[in-house]
């Protein structure tokens, strides 16, 4: 059989240039689902790059880069990864609409967002994500509760939606390689901006700082807000900060194995690729309740939900001083993936919808 030609829309998939959950759900398809030939179209901002004229002549480009593409490339079908955020919206309507009027099918795949919850105020995204919505051949969510908001919200029938969390590749360490008693790692592992809830975590930080507790904050990241939190974080907690910059790689599974929590309370998530990446390698979650997170976060069990410093200074605390608990949870959260999460079975329920459409 003929392996199918998948146009993917992503961000760079160069680790250095992008740290984005899609970048990294579209790392692991190129790399791992073998049975498909994807043709990778890159959209989107490098971590490193500012919006300026150059930025803008690339974006008038893009269309035109596009038809070439399809041009040069027997495509099948289209997997056009979207968050649904404003300028993601704005900026990725007229590739959509290309591929639409040429008869492409897609699979819309939607990562989060703050309009999957919420329907926004302003008249133009609002016809935007019902363009988007109208059109798609199918649509992807992370989680089921994704769904039911994209169903109420924007009349979208039950049936045109599956859902599909986001899933890692098993990691090869064991429980016996984790360090439990040694010093209380925390770790934040993503985009460093203020919308992942920077200033609750520089509180909390602070209150364990001035209770005396021994810990380290690993800092692994890029992002806008990075030199005003680094700055920050040595006022406040000095040389208990490790500035790792950006890491992956071999470096980045070695930070996870010597971690003890994911610190994320974040304000907007889909389903957190480093949540469940940290997860796979015995990382306990300390998170919000946003997105798809409670889908996949049962708190005291494989980790714990958080509402506010007070929440996520107390959580912090009891692990540090009840080793037990964290080891419990730690096991907890490495079952979670194991049994959920798990990248092959990810790959045969997308297979299989690749598999129903028709050019």
């Amino acid at each position: 059989m003929n392996k199918k030609n998948v146009l993917i829309i992503t961000p760079s998939l160069n680790p250095k240039d992008n740290i984005s959950g899609i970048s990294s759900v579209t790392r692991l398809l190129l790399e791992h689902n073998k049975g498909i030939n994807y043709v990778p179209f890159l959209q989107g901002k490098k971590d490193a790059e500012h919006r300026g004229l150059k930025w803008l002549l690339k974006q008038i480009m893009t269309p035109f880069h596009l038809l070439k593409c399809l041009s040069k490339n027997s495509i099948d079908i289209a997997h056009f990864n979207i968050g649904f955020e404003p300028f993601s919206l704005i900026r990725d309507i007229i590739i959509y609409y290309l591929l639409i009027v040429k008869s492409y099918p897609v699979i819309l795949h939607i990562h989060g967002g703050r309009f999957v919850k919420t329907k926004p105020t302003n008249k133009l995204l609002r016809y935007i994500i019902y363009y988007f919505l109208k059109y798609a051949d199918e649509i992807l969510v992370l989680s089921e509760l994704e769904k039911s908001f994209l169903c109420n919200l924007y009349n979208v029938q039950q049936n045109n939606v599956y859902v599909l969390p986001n899933a890692v590749q098993p990691s090869n360490i064991s429980f016996s390689d984790k360090p439990i008693d040694a010093r209380f790692s925390i770790l934040y592992l993503g985009r460093i901006d203020k919308n992942k809830g920077l200033s609750e975590i520089l509180v909390s930080l602070s209150e364990l700082k001035a209770l005396g507790e021994d810990f380290e904050f690993n800092l692994c990241g890029v992002g806008n807000d990075r030199d005003w939190f680094v700055e920050e974080c040595r006022k406040r907690i000095g040389d208990r900060l490790i500035d790792n910059g950006l890491v992956y790689g071999d470096e980045k599974l070695k930070i996870l194995k010597c971690s003890h929590v994911f610190l994320l309370p974040s304000y907007f998530e889909g389903l957190p690729m480093a949540m469940l990446e940290s997860m796979n390698n015995f990382v306990v979650p300390v998170v919000t309740s946003v997105g798809s997170i409670p889908e996949v976060i049962k708190s005291g069990e494989n980790g714990f939900l958080v509402s506010s410093t007070a929440d996520i200074t107390d959580v912090l605390l009891k692990l540090i001083k009840d080793r037990a608990l964290l080891g419990k949870l730690s096991v907890a959260a490495k079952e979670t993936i194991n049994r959920s999460y798990s990248l092959n079975s990810y790959l045969e329920k997308l297979n299989d919808l690749y598999m129903t459409l028709k050019k």
